[in-house]
């Protein structure tokens, strides 16, 4: 999901000038991987570092740094080493090996990158994360946790009750929509909005009308964080550049605290009223926090912990609302999709009711549009940390190595898509027009270290997408772009606008059985 390696110009002039001025200085920094300890295996080949800056400049070049990899990886092999700034890195290339270090020694490279800004925006120590911590019981248990919360059973309880609040959201959001009459609209706040109120009635059993200011500011201090998670920083490689970004660290720790705030009102106030008798249908994530800390089910679970956690996960709604803005930037220009879906939409609803969660099976068109546009954002895998000495194809990796997973190759290699760079919805597609999901495709990682909230990634993006195109046609707005940017998940604030023209069909009382 992360960007780390897209550095600006202005960034770039700054590593050249105090290389120049100090690269004699510190060349102590280039001390290279002694692999000998590793134990057996062959030594890696890779790009020779230069002073301060180590290979970092021969990403610069590319508008996805990851293009590089597989350059790289036709000179130096498919696994190759590289330093970047101080810190000593290995590339992944290709699905076997890619496979190797996610399934096979998933327990040997399951580790995270230990950057400053990680640590900041979980109050100094990145284990309150729940993606960016390194594996531990304490988050193999967080995981158990969360799992009956992320991934609600079809037809459960949980998963009509999950349909409800995506219904009753969007239908909160076509109100405002209605305001507009058709001018252009500003929609990245609006869905910001509908997202957090899905997840925080879904995860918290809260709910915050439009206009409420402090929810309206925690919501935008969130998409704030992600975008800077999603952001690659000198810093991040070459640590005594981090006094630079202190003001922006100050920024940050600013959100963080409010955000914070925020969060723990609601547990607390859960906590001071918690009953263990609640039924299962109104179970929420905090209960199930709360009922752990209580059982004393993990000794290391406590309040402030299972704090964090929460605000982790609400914090996944701005995940969510990013990529589902560029599905529609995608899908604004290209009306031909938008008729497809709502050919799906009809023989579904039959023109009399409302898209269901439960639709989406029969629904691979709208599906595959979802996985498509997953597919061409090619959002980075985390980078992993290898926990202990290990190999990848047979080459050493030492503790402590920084490994990257080439997944935009898997995503846009020409030996695996016909035509990558194009818009194509049609090959997940089979001939009987069935979903089809190839097996070098894992946008959202696999093994231990997956995403937690995929399945409401999947679940919100097809149910949101399709009740907005059965209520409207979208329309780009004259003389703005609908590129998309690829290898990075987050969007600035302001970003695409639309033109939302309502469409009607009969509409019966709507039901969730």
């Amino acid at each position: 999901m992360y960007s780390l390696l897209a550095f600006t110009s202005t960034t770039w002039f700054l590593i050249i000038i105090l290389c120049v001025m100090i690269g004699l200085f510190v060349l102590l920094e280039n001390r290279e991987v002694n692999h000998d300890e590793c134990g057996e295996g062959k030594e890696l080949d890779g790009p020779v570092p230069l002073p301060v800056i180590g290979s970092l400049h021969l990403l610069a070049g590319y508008s996805v740094p990851y293009k590089a990899f597989r350059i790289l990886g036709n000179i130096y092999g498919d696994v190759f080493r590289i330093k970047l700034g101080s810190v000593p890195c290995v590339v992944v290339n290709g699905l076997d090996n890619i496979r190797e270090v996610l399934m096979a020694k998933g327990d040997h490279f399951d580790g995270r990158p230990n950057f400053a800004r990680y640590n900041l925006i979980f109050d100094g120590d990145k284990r309150n994360s729940l993606a960016f911590c390194d594996w531990s019981e304490l988050q193999k248990t967080r995981r158990e946790l969360l799992r009956i919360h992320t991934f609600p059973q079809s037809f459960s309880a949980k998963f009509q009750q999950l349909d409800k609040f995506i219904s009753s959201e969007t239908n909160s959001l076509f109100e405002h929509l209605s305001t507009y009459d058709g001018n252009p609209v500003a929609f990245k706040p609006l869905l910001l909005h509908t997202c957090a109120n899905i997840f925080m009635l879904h995860f918290c059993s809260n709910r915050f009308k439009y206009g409420n200011e402090q929810f309206s500011q925690m919501i935008r201090y969130i998409d704030q964080i992600f975008y800077e998670v999603n952001q690659g920083y000198a810093g991040d490689f070459m640590p005594w550049m981090l006094p630079f970004y202190q003001k922006h660290f100050n920024t940050i720790h600013k959100w963080t605290k409010e955000i914070r705030k925020f969060t723990m009102e609601i547990v607390n106030e859960r906590y001071a009223t918690w009953q263990s008798g609640r039924s299962s249908e109104s179970f929420d994530y905090i209960d199930t926090l709360i009922e752990s800390i209580i059982k004393e089910d993990d000794k290391e679970m406590n309040l402030e912990i299972a704090m964090f956690s929460l605000e982790d996960i609400i914090s996944g709604h701005a995940a969510i609302a990013n990529f589902l803005m560029k599905v529609l930037a995608y899908i604004a220009v290209r009306p031909h999709v938008q008729a497809k879906i709502r050919d799906e939409i009809r023989k579904v609803t039959k023109g009399s009711r409302d898209v269901r969660l439960s639709d989406r099976r029969r629904m691979p068109y709208t599906e595959a549009v979802i996985l498509e546009t997953i597919r061409l954002i090619a959002s980075p895998i985390v980078p992993h940390v290898a926990s202990q000495d290990s190999s990848i194809a047979g080459f050493k990796v030492k503790k402590g190595t920084m490994i990257f997973l080439n997944n935009y190759d898997l995503n846009y290699g020409p030996e695996l898509w016909e035509n990558p760079e194009q818009f194509s919805p049609e090959r997940f597609l089979s001939k009987e027009g069935l979903l089809v999901k190839p097996d070098h495709f894992f946008p959202f990682s696999t093994g231990r270290r997956s995403c937690m909230g995929y399945k409401m990634v999947q679940y919100l993006s097809f149910s949101i997408t399709a009740l907005i195109l059965q209520k409207y046609q979208i329309e780009p707005v004259k003389g703005l772009s609908y590129d998309v940017p690829i290898g990075d998940l987050a969007l600035p604030y302001e970003t695409y606008k639309f033109r939302f023209r309502p469409r009607h069909y009969r509409k019966l009382k709507h039901h969730h059985s």
